[in-house]
Parts: C-alpha cells; structure tokens; sequence
C-alpha cells in the first residue's frame, strides 16, 4: 500500500486523543490517593489495595483487548469497535471516582474499589485501541514519529489540565466534603469524552493489507513471532519500570508538598513543570529520534532524569531550583520513555521484516500490560513504604514518615532509571 500523508486535522485529532488520555490518567494517579486518604478517609492499606489490584487486572484487561484487536474484522475496522463502544462509559466511570458517598468505612471502600476497577477496565481496553491504531494509521517510519509528536504534546497538554487545573478548580467549585472534586471531575469528563469521540471518528486505519496468516495468528505464535525483537521485550521492560518511576512520583508530589514543605497548593506547580517539559521538548522528539536513534535517546533521557532528580532532593526548600530541576527532569522522562509507541511501531516493522508477519494488537498491548503493571506497583509499594514510615493522614509527620515520603519522589524513582539506563544500552540500534 502507498504511503499516504496524515493530514493535520487527523495529526491534531490523534494528538487529541492523549489530551483526553492524560487528564483522566493524570487526574487519578496525582489526586486519587490523596482524595481517598485525606478526605474520604479511606485507610491508606486499603487504599494500596484498591490501586494495585485493579490495576493488575488492567494489565491483564490490556492483554486481552490486543489479543481481541488482532482478531478483529468488522468494517469498522480492528481498533474502532473499542473506542466506540468504551469511551462513553470510561468518561461515566471516571466522574464516579470522585463522588464517593459519605456513608460507613466499608462501604466507602467497597465503593471506590468497584468504580476504581471498572474504570480501569474500560480505560484498558480503550487505550490499547488507542494506542494500536498508531501503528495502523501510516507505514512511514518517519510520520510516526511526526504523529508521536502530536501524541507527546497532547499527552503534555491533558497532564498540564490534570495538575495545574484540577486544585484551582476544586477551590473554586467544590462545596466541600466528599464531594469537592465532583464538579472538577465532570468537566474533565465531559472534554475528555468530546476529544477522544473525535479521535475515533477522524483517525483511519490504513494498514489493512495484513495477511491472511497474520489475522489467524494464535496468541502463542504471535507472542513467538514478537520475541524474535530484542528491542521489543527490552522496551516492555523499560516501559514497565518508567511507569513505577513515574507513578511514584506522581503520586508522592502532594504529600511531598503539604507535608515535608507546607504548602499543599505547591504541588499544582511542581506536577506542573513536568508536563509542561513534555510539551516544550514534544515538537524536538521525532527530530532527536532520526538523529540520535532509538537507542541513543532513551540512553539521553534517563540520564538526564537521574542527574536532575537528585538535584531536587538537593534543592530541599529552594522553590525556584525545586521548579527548574522537576522540569529538567522532566526533560529527561520525555526523552527517556515518551516515545514508547512510536519506538513499538518501528519494532513492529522488524518483527514483519522477520517473520513477515505483524502481531501489532499484541505488541502494543504486552508493552501496555506492562506500562500498567508498573503503575500497579506504584500503588502498591507507595503505600507500602508509606506505612513503614509511619504516615498518618492530614497529621504532623515523623521523621521516619518525612523519609518514605523522599524514598518514594526520589530515591526509588532514581534506582529505577538507572536500571531503565542499563536496559537501554541493549537496545538494538537498528531499530529505528
């Protein structure tokens, strides 16, 4: 098939679509946790509960869905009969999150657990959908990574909404209670739903020229036929440990703000340097990616986030080096992982190169399950290494606690891209 140019239009709407994305995702991994401790009152055990086994089945929902992607025929498509049929329900599902009922503490707890993983299941299988259709929209290498710019930017736009919006607007419209972030969460629902509508309807799929043998693959040979990339299976691993960084840092920022700096309202600054990183460096990353290749700018990426991580630590109560080095490493966390699908995309053009076959519902997904297991983990050990520490909702905290809360924004997010950085140094350099 020939290479078609993307118009712009079909760029801005792809792009659109991770605006949606990340409002909701950013949304729940920077305040969820917090709303659900230190205003719900949910118990911060039950709270690690909730988000790390649903996001494990999220993980397992991610794998299904790429699985049922590569067995599609509809005219519809393969990817659209997911987007259509899911994004209505995920934007319902998301506003339920925030208006958890005042009622007993096992109720309360039964509540966020049943929304939380409905949520997440939907959000799964619309996702993964979202991310396939990337690799099915254009066969050039090079307007991928011009797409995956489009994706970059509005993946920095949706988390900018999510963290510098989300607490402004809760002081303004939230009446208070349980049900503050109520009015907050379904504007973002509402946009989210009109963005990702628009994806689904602007974005085509023009790789339809899949073979035969390819459409009846079985899970297990396309899992063979995956394998045969080295880089693929080193880009899973990677992606997985730069969502636990990640989904620890997140997470970590407000209770770092209000409990070890004393200003709770700092955190909409600080999650915002990130994503604002993302969207300054977003337009550079296709141009980066030709010139450095995939490899290189991964290697270029974790290495800047370690460096400038530390420098947080270091910069202790100094805000504007605080604000510098969080956007610098968010520089690097852009570099360094960003590029994830447009980098699957170009594994999926080695593994068709060697078996002249392209499970690509199933790539995308195995790395997705494994993005996801990562935020799972970061639910998880978060909590965790919280309750070692002592922590004790809207208190004064304890030295010991004051430490979790370093361990988990910066120590353990910096162990991970060190790993992340070794792992790269694998990464085959003809990929790309």
């Amino acid at each position: 098939m020939k290479n078609k140019k993307l118009s712009l239009w079909e760029k801005l709407s792809y792009g659109g679509g991770d605006v949606a994305n990340c409002i909701t995702f950013g949304a729940t991994s920077a305040y969820l946790s917090y709303y659900y401790t230190d205003i719900v009152g949910i118990s911060l055990a039950a709270v690690g509960m909730i988000l790390g086994t649903a996001r494990i089945l999220e993980a397992l929902a991610n794998l299904c869905t790429g699985i049922a992607i590569d067995k599609t025929t509809s005219k519809l498509g393969k990817t659209k009969p997911f987007l259509y049929s899911t994004t209505f329900p995920l934007m319902v599902m998301f506003f339920l999150l925030f208006i958890v009922p005042d009622v007993s503490q096992n109720l309360k707890t039964v509540f966020a657990f049943v929304t939380y993983l409905i949520f997440c299941l939907l959000y799964a299988v619309n996702n993964t959908a979202y991310g396939t259709i990337l690799s099915m929209m254009t066969r050039d290498s090079d307007e991928r990574k011009t797409l995956g710019n489009y994706k970059l930017f509005g993946c920095g736009v949706g988390n900018v909404i999510a963290s510098f919006c989300t607490l402004p607007l809760v002081a303004l419209l939230g009446n208070g209670g349980h049900y503050q972030f109520a009015s907050t969460a379904l504007i973002y629902a509402i946009v989210s739903f009109l963005l990702l509508g628009n994806c689904a309807l602007s974005c085509k799929e023009r790789i339809n020229d899949i073979s035969e043998t390819t459409e009846k693959m079985k899970v297990k040979e396309s899992l063979q036929c995956a394998v045969k990339s080295r880089s693929w299976i080193l880009l899973c691993i990677i992606s997985c440990l730069a969502f636990l960084m990640s989904g620890l840092r997140n997470t970590s920022c407000i209770y770092y703000t209000k409990y070890c700096l004393g200003m709770d309202s700092f955190a909409t600054i600080l999650l915002t340097m990130s994503t604002v990183a993302m969207m300054v460096t977003s337009p550079f990353v296709a141009k980066i990616l030709r010139k450095l290749g995939n490899r290189n700018c991964m290697i270029l990426g974790f290495s800047i986030y370690i460096v400038f991580t530390f420098g947080m630590f270091l910069a202790g109560n100094n805000l504007i080096l605080l604000i510098l080095f969080a956007f610098l490493s968010g520089v690097g966390s852009n570099l360094g992982s960003g590029p994830a699908y447009t980098i699957c995309s170009d594994t999926m053009d080695e593994v068709e190169m060697l078996t002249g076959k392209r499970p690509q519902g199933i790539m995308t997904s195995v790395m997705m399950c494994a993005m996801k297991l990562g935020v799972a983990g970061a639910g998880i050990i978060f909590s965790a290494i919280m309750n070692m520490g002592g922590y004790v909702a809207d208190a004064v905290q304890t030295k010991n606690a004051i430490t979790a809360i370093h361990c988990n924004l910066f120590w353990l997010p910096i162990c991970l891209a060190v790993i992340c950085l070794v792992f790269s140094f694998f990464f085959d350099k003809k990929v790309k």
